[in-house]
C-alpha cells in the first residue's frame, strides 16, 4: 500500500465533503461580540417577543416532509406568537449543504438565521475569525427564559461540552431528543415461528446461536422444500443493520461506527486493536464461511434487505435493525413473526448491546448579517419551548395530536411512562404542520416516550419498545463518541483526516478478514503495524484530549 497516496486522496475527500471549507481558515479566534440592545424586543419569556412586527429572514433545508414552508402552521404559529414575520432562503433538499458551504468559503451574503444544518465544530473554528456566526454564549446566559428550562430539567449531562467549541464559544440552538427508545438501538430480530416450528429454545449465547442459525439454514422451516433460507443478515446503510457489529458486541463493546471503547477510569482505546476482536473476528468469519451469516450483508442496500423481509416467500431467520418495522410493508403481519434477539453471551461472557447518547444537534444558527440578533435568538429561545417542541415534532394540537385519556397504555409501558400523547400522523408523512424537526427544540422523555399505543401490534413504535427490554442496560457505563470532543482547529482537523483513513482502512480489512481473503491468524499483524503507521497511537491520544476537554465543561 502506498501510505502517501492513501493520505493525499483522503485530505481531497475531506476538503470536498460536508461543510468543509478550502482557503487558510486555521485560526479558531472567535470575535468578541456583545449583545446588542433592542429596544423593540420584549424581556425574555414575554409575547410576542418583539413589539412592532420585524421580518428575519431564515435559510431552511428543503424537505419532500413539507408541503411548503410559507403556508406551514409552524410557520403562522411562530409568527402569530413571536410578531416577527419570517421570510425563507430555502436551500436545496439534495445539496443543501454543498450550497451553503461554497457560500461561506465564497463570502457570500447568508441568510440572517439558519435552521436544520449540521454545521460541524471545525466549522464554526474555520469561520471564527470572520465573525460569520454569532457566539450564542453570552445570550444563553443573560436572555434566555425557554432555554433555561432545558439547561434545568435536561438529562443530559455535558450539555455545555454538546455546546461549545474550543474556543469557548457557542454558536448554535440545539435540537434535544431525549427518547429513551432510541438509547438501545443495535437490536437484531428473530423469526419466532422458526423457533417454535423447529423447536428450539432462544439462543443466550454465541454457541447457542450458531446451532439456531444453522438449523434455520438446513431444515427448511419455511417449509417450502427449497434451501432459500437466510440465517441471519442485515445491510450497510439501513439504522443499526449491520449484523457483524452485533456478533462483535458478544466478545468486546463495539459501537457500529469508530470502534472507541471507554473503560472505568475514563481512558479511551480502540477496539480492533485487542485480541478480544481478533477472537471475533476469526468467529465470525466461520459463521460466514458455514453461511449462517449473509455475507451479503457487507454489500446489500436496506432496500435490498426490505426485499428480502417483504418477499412473498418467507426467507430471513433473523435480521440486525434499530427499526424492523421499516423492513416489512404497513400491515405486513410477518412483522410480529419476529422478536427481540437478546445480546449473545461470548465465549469470555460478554454480551454488550449498543448504547448511544441523547441527541443533541445543532439546528439554529445566527449569521453576522442578522439585523436583529437579539429578536432572532429570542424566536430561536422560543422553539425550545414545550409548546413549539410539541408542534414541530407532532404537529397541530386537536388536529394531528390530542392528549390521551385516562386508561390509554404508553408504548413505552415498561420503562415506567404513561400514555401523554395519542398521535394521528405517521411520523416521516408528508405533512404541513411542522418543519419536520428542521429547528431548534427540546423534546424530553415527557414527550417522547409518552405516545399512546392504539392496541394495534404491528405499530412501529410499540414493536420497538416491547424489544427494548432485552438490551437495557447491557451498554458500558460511559460511551464515546467523535462529537464528544473539544479541539482546537488544527487538532480537529488532524482527528478528521486520520479518522476518515483509518475507518476507511479498517472496513476494508474487516470486510476481508470476515470473508476468508485474509487469514486472521496469518495477517493480523500486518493488519496492526499498518493502523500503527497510519497514526492510530495519535488519533486516540487526541481523541482522549478532546473527551477529557468536553467532559470538564460540566460546572
Amino acid at each position: 500500500m502506498n501510505i502517501n497516496k492513501r493520505a493525499m486522496s483522503v485530505l481531497l475527500c475531506a476538503a470536498c465533503l460536508g461543510l468543509t471549507a478550502c482557503g487558510d481558515k486555521t485560526s479558531e479566534t472567535t470575535k468578541s461580540v456583545d449583545i446588542i440592545a433592542d429596544e423593540n424586543v420584549s424581556a425574555p419569556g414575554e409575547l410576542p417577543v418583539v413589539k412592532k412586527p420585524i421580518e428575519l429572514t431564515i435559510g431552511v433545508m428543503g424537505s419532500p416532509k413539507i408541503e411548503n414552508y410559507e403556508t406551514n402552521a409552524f410557520t403562522k404559529f411562530l409568527e402569530e406568537k413571536t410578531g416577527i414575520k419570517i421570510k425563507f432562503y430555502q436551500f436545496p433538499g439534495s445539496g443543501g449543504a454543498e450550497k451553503l458551504n461554497v457560500m461561506l468559503s465564497s463570502g457570500t451574503e447568508l441568510p440572517e438565521v439558519i435552521c436544520g444544518f449540521q454545521i460541524s465544530k471545525a466549522d464554526f473554528l474555520r469561520y471564527a475569525p470572520e465573525g460569520t456566526f454569532v457566539d450564542l454564549a453570552p445570550y444563553m446566559e443573560k436572555e434566555s427564559f425557554w432555554f433555561n428550562d432545558v439547561k434545568k430539567n435536561t438529562k443530559i449531562e455535558y450539555l455545555d461540552g454538546w455546546l461549545s467549541t474550543a474556543n469557548g464559544a457557542k454558536y448554535f440552538m440545539p435540537h434535544i431528543i431525549e427518547q429513551d427508545g432510541n438509547v438501545y438501538g443495535g437490536k437484531a430480530f428473530i423469526n419466532k415461528n422458526w423457533l417454535d416450528k423447529l423447536n428450539l429454545p432462544m439462543p443466550e449465547t454465541i454457541e447457542d446461536f450458531k446451532n439456531v442459525m444453522t438449523a434455520f439454514k438446513t431444515m427448511d422451516p419455511n417449509g417450502n422444500g427449497k434451501a432459500d433460507e437466510i440465517a441471519f443478515t442485515g445491510s450497510t446503510g439501513g439504522w443499526n443493520e449491520k449484523p457483524i457489529n452485533f456478533l462483535m458486541n458478544s466478545y468486546i463493546y463495539d459501537d457500529y461506527n469508530d470502534g472507541f471503547v471507554v473503560d472505568d477510569q475514563g481512558k479511551i482505546s480502540l477496539n480492533y486493536v485487542s485480541d478480544d476482536y481478533k477472537q471475533g473476528l476469526k468467529e465470525i468469519s466461520e459463521m460466514v464461511k458455514d453461511g449462517i451469516v449473509d455475507v451479503q450483508c457487507l454489500t446489500q442496500t436496506n432496500d435490498t434487505l426490505r426485499a428480502l423481509c417483504s418477499a412473498d416467500e418467507e426467507l430471513v431467520g433473523a435480521f440486525a435493525s434499530g427499526s424492523p418495522d421499516s423492513l416489512f410493508p404497513s400491515g405486513d403481519e410477518r412483522l410480529i413473526h419476529y422478536v427481540a434477539l437478546p445480546p449473545l453471551k461470548g465465549p469470555n461472557g460478554k454480551a454488550f448491546a449498543l448504547k448511544s447518547d441523547y441527541n443533541v444537534a445543532c439546528s439554529g444558527v445566527i449569521t453576522k448579517y442578522c439585523k436583529h440578533p437579539l429578536a432572532a435568538y429570542r424566536l430561536l429561545d422560543f422553539m425550545m419551548s414545550e409548546e413549539a417542541s410539541l408542534m414541530t415534532r407532532y404537529g397541530v394540537k386537536g388536529q394531528d395530536w390530542e392528549e390521551a385519556k385516562e386508561g390509554d397504555i404508553a408504548a413505552f409501558g415498561d420503562l415506567g411512562y404513561e400514555a401523554k400523547i395519542i398521535s394521528h400522523v405517521a411520523y416521516g408523512a408528508v405533512q404541513n404542520s411542522n418543519w419536520h424537526q428542521l429547528n431548534p427544540a427540546f423534546r424530553s422523555s415527557a414527550q417522547s416516550d409518552t405516545i399512546a399505543w392504539d392496541g394495534d401490534p404491528l405499530d412501529g413504535e410499540y414493536f420497538k419498545a416491547k424489544a427494548l427490554g432485552a438490551y437495557w442496560g447491557k451498554g458500558p457505563e460511559e460511551v464515546f463518541s467523535t462529537q464528544k470532543m473539544l479541539l482546537d482547529l488544527e487538532e480537529q482537523e488532524e482527528f478528521d483526516r486520520t479518522n476518515a483513513e483509518i475507518k476507511q482502512y479498517v472496513k476494508e480489512q474487516i470486510a476481508l478478514f470476515v470473508t476468508g481473503k485474509k487469514d486472521i491468524d496469518t495477517d493480523w499483524d500486518t493488519f496492526q503495524a499498518e493502523l500503527s503507521n497510519l497514526s492510530v497511537e495519535r488519533y486516540v491520544e487526541l481523541a482522549q484530549k478532546g473527551y477529557e476537554a468536553f467532559k470538564a465543561t460540566v460546572k
